[in-house]
């Protein structure tokens, strides 16, 4: 039996934000077995495609993402996995098992020391960062000595990458809004009178089209249907996340490590859902890289 004795509360952090069951729409894993090793579960396949971008390998990119999905959900199923939520540690580290002083997080760092791997720990940013290292390569370290001269020490965020890869490497943004969205009216001033995405306190960050959720969704399509790779934010960067065509992908930061510590299965640490069918936020911006053939 665990005992909580101590609550952390979420109202502290300032990034991906994670909706209540009832207000997400967010689908459950759609999980495949694999039928040469029946007992392996694949939530994302490999990209087989070949790369159609300038300065980009979407496919190295989706393939690094696809390797901690698909390790993750194998793992999970009868033991641990060394990835976890950033907001999962925090209540870990406060729970303990009556009789003992080992905490829930020591006892399954200990566990998974024992398969000789290391825990590491995952948020939306930290996942959608792991996929644009991969397929930037070189480049990243670039990007890296960007955010550093504007932000500092400060850490990622979704409209901070955002920022530096349509102002440095020609990627281009479109902001994707809902009517019911609180920002829709400042947003689309913005965009009429400088096709600019507004981010408070920080730089805008240029846009090369806007969409209404309501009224556009055959164009949203069409535009995801020509990129196997999109990194993307919403609500002015409440949540970070890629895109792997017309499929949003993130990371829940409350997802746990294996099925044990996971109170509903509803909410595992990665998600994928349809762009349209995600209604978690009213106001998204999606940035992706510059194609090497016009379309």
């Amino acid at each position: 039996m665990l005992t909580l004795v101590a609550v952390v509360g979420s109202a502290t952090l300032s990034a991906c934000q994670t909706h209540t069951k009832e207000e997400s729409n967010t689908k459950k894993a759609d999980q495949s077995i694999d039928p040469q090793h029946k007992d392996s579960i694949i939530f994302s396949k490999p990209s087989v495609l070949k790369n159609n971008y300038i300065g980009f390998d979407a496919p190295k990119a989706i393939n690094a993402i696809a390797a901690i999905e698909n390790e993750y959900f194998n793992d999970i199923q009868d033991s641990y996995s060394r990835y976890y939520g950033t907001v999962w540690r925090q209540q870990a580290e406060v729970t303990y098992i009556d009789g003992h002083a080992t905490s829930t997080f020591e006892k399954y760092r200990e566990l998974v020391s024992k398969k000789g791997y290391k825990v590491d720990s995952m948020h939306c940013t930290i996942y959608a960062i792991e996929a644009l290292k991969a397929g930037l390569g070189n480049t990243f370290a670039e990007v890296e000595n960007h955010h550093k001269r504007i932000w500092r020490d400060r850490e990622h965020a979704g409209w901070s990458i955002a920022h530096i890869l349509t102002t440095y490497y020609n990627w281009s943004a479109y902001l994707i809004i809902s009517k019911e969205s609180k920002e829709y009216t400042v947003a689309s001033k913005n965009f009429k009178k400088s096709k600019k995405y507004d981010v408070w306190k920080q730089p805008d960050i240029a846009l090369e089209a806007m969409f209404i959720l309501e009224n556009d969704q055959v164009r949203i399509n069409s535009l995801l249907a020509k990129h196997e790779f999109g990194w993307g934010f919403s609500d002015q960067g409440w949540h970070t996340w890629i895109t792997r065509f017309d499929m949003l992908k993130e990371c829940n930061w409350s997802g746990a490590p294996s099925r044990e510590y996971q109170e509903s299965w509803d909410k595992p640490l990665f998600l994928k859902t349809k762009f349209l069918e995600f209604y978690d936020y009213n106001s998204h911006i999606v940035v992706f890289p510059p194609l090497a053939s016009s379309e």
